[in-house]
């Protein structure tokens, strides 16, 4: 059962949550609004799912790069409206084009910050731009690993 005892210990990624095959463990927000899991003891039956998925516990170990790239998009009104280069449409539309799924955080109608998905080109102008806040990740995982299942 995954118990969270100091904050920085948790990303807040809810992959304990989706994973969870009791759906005993829920997000909570603190004082400061960032998401934490509690567990609901008395449903868990100590799977170890939740931790088995946790980046925060299962971290590699620190390695040194082997070659390191950089690159940019060379349409200037997309990296005007980007962040790192606007790397992330040329590498999604790529993706899209393959027909495969893109992932990627994006402001909701709130303006609060959601994982989400597209298929189109069209949609990738959402996900453009550095969000620095935790989003929230709803079902993506899950949402990927059928898109995966399927060859996407």
């Amino acid at each position: 059962m995954i118990n969270i005892e100091d904050k920085k210990n948790c990303c807040g990624c809810s992959a304990c949550v989706q994973v969870c095959p009791k759906q005993c463990i829920s997000l909570s927000e603190d004082k400061e609004g960032f998401l934490y899991p509690h567990v609901d003891s008395n449903t868990c039956i100590n799977c170890g799912l939740c931790e088995k998925v946790c980046p925060i516990l299962h971290q590699d170990e620190p390695r040194q790069p082997l070659k390191v790239y950089a690159a940019k998009n060379k349409d200037e009104e997309i990296r005007r409206a980007s962040s790192s280069g606007g790397i992330f449409t040329w590498l999604a539309e790529r993706i899209i084009q393959k027909d495969g799924v893109v992932f990627g955080a994006r402001f909701d109608e709130q303006w609060e910050v959601e994982h989400d998905y597209t298929e189109t080109r069209e949609r990738l102008a959402s996900f453009r731009g550095s969000k620095y806040t935790q989003s929230r990740m709803r079902d993506n995982f899950k949402k990927a690993k059928q898109f995966l299942t399927q060859g996407r």
